[in-house]
């Protein structure tokens, strides 16, 4: 079997796609000594080949990434030969004839839907402009989250209920601690993620002037993640709310410093009012790092009773569980106690034999077969 895939994200990729799109490559190639994987790339990435029936494809290209999937990629599927392509990158060619490749896609979240507004500009019409066609298009879909399989579901019932729709947790982080943990826990929280709408920073810093003012209780915020989008609000509030001196910004870190961070933080907070998976919240269990999150979520999902839950749209109920975690009485490693039983859920493994299963069954109903297995929605 020839398996492609598109890879593009891996060239500048910061963000929680790159990581699960190279940790599943990585354990894909460990996996799989059989098949034939092709890596298609518009940009030449950092990405290393070790299986020698692995390869990247270079084709370079001045088009937008999208274009360049829809409309370059699939010119190439059948001059390489590929049975089935993977886009783990929420798109599959869709426009254009693809040959006889089947599709599989990875639907990483319903931003479109659920919080169209938080989205940029450009990625909101590519997903008004190709989402759909890509679920319909594909043979099988992956998500990361049951919340997203609920959500692909209700929204796309026609396209999407057809036995096609398969949660795939991505893996835990396999961190080496080291010395980290030696130094202790400071006074101060830890956000990490980019500066954009629908990670909730609004609520949250609003949360953290009201514990100042009406408990005047002083919590100092570390922010770390890429610049992101749509945040001049949040800017905007940390100079004129007084909370400036309480807010650090320290921008995207290297994994060694936010393994770090994560380790000498009092907590972790994560308002966001919607994710995908929210990859965090296992950064901060695999740090034994206590978590405060959104109830309703992915996060909750995941975490269970290993975090302590608040409703994002309320700054006061935010503020009163960060109030819990600064009271005398709180006892993290209560609240932690489950943490191994969670990240034991997860697996980069896992989830790269999940997607080899899923990669050769759409491939087999391609060619005529029926679904090995029954996990529809």
């Amino acid at each position: 079997m020839n398996i492609g895939i598109d890879i593009k994200a891996l060239n500048a990729g910061k963000a929680g796609i790159a990581a699960y799109i190279r940790n599943t490559l990585d354990k894909l190639q460990e996996i799989d000594t059989e098949n034939r994987y092709f890596l298609f790339e518009k940009k030449t990435s950092s990405y290393r080949v070790f299986n020698p029936r692995w390869q990247k494809v270079l084709v370079p290209s001045r088009l937008p990434g999208t274009i360049w999937l829809m409309v370059v990629l699939p010119l190439l599927l059948g001059r390489y030969s590929i049975d089935v392509f993977w886009g783990p990158e929420q798109l599959v060619p869709c426009v254009l004839p693809s040959g006889s490749a089947a599709m599989l896609s990875t639907v990483l979240d319903l931003a479109l839907k659920r919080c169209p507004r938080t989205m940029q500009n450009t990625n909101y019409l590519i997903n008004m402009l190709f989402l759909k066609r890509s679920i319909r298009r594909s043979r099988t879909i992956l998500t990361i989250s049951h919340s997203i399989k609920d959500d692909l579901c209700r929204f796309f019932p026609h396209d999407a209920s057809l036995g096609k729709v398969v949660v795939t947790y991505p893996g835990k982080p396999q961190w080496d601690l080291g010395s980290d943990t030696a130094a202790g826990r400071g006074n101060h929280l830890l956000f990490a993620g980019s500066l954009e709408p629908r990670k909730n920073l609004l609520n949250l810093l609003k949360a953290i002037f009201l514990l100042k003012k009406e408990k005047k209780l002083i919590v100092p915020l570390y922010i770390v993640g890429p610049g992101g989008w749509k945040n001049n609000a949040v800017r905007t509030y940390v100079e004129t709310s007084g909370l400036k001196q309480q807010i650090t910004v320290a921008g995207f870190l290297s994994e060694e410093e936010l393994i770090r961070q994560y380790c000498r933080c009092k907590a972790f907070v994560y308002p966001s009012i919607y994710e995908g998976f929210g990859l965090p919240i296992l950064e901060s269990l695999a740090t034994n790092t206590p978590v405060l999150t959104s109830k309703g979520t992915s996060m909750e999902e995941i975490a269970g009773e290993c975090c302590v839950l608040f409703d994002p749209s309320d700054p006061r109920d935010i503020a009163e569980k960060i109030a819990g975690v600064y009271a005398p009485d709180f006892d993290p490693q209560a609240r932690l106690k489950h943490r191994g039983e969670v990240l034991a859920r997860f697996s980069w493994d896992t989830t790269a034999r999940q997607t080899l299963a899923e990669l050769t069954d759409a491939f087999m109903r391609n060619k005529g077969g029926e679904r090995s297995h029954a996990n529809c929605c």
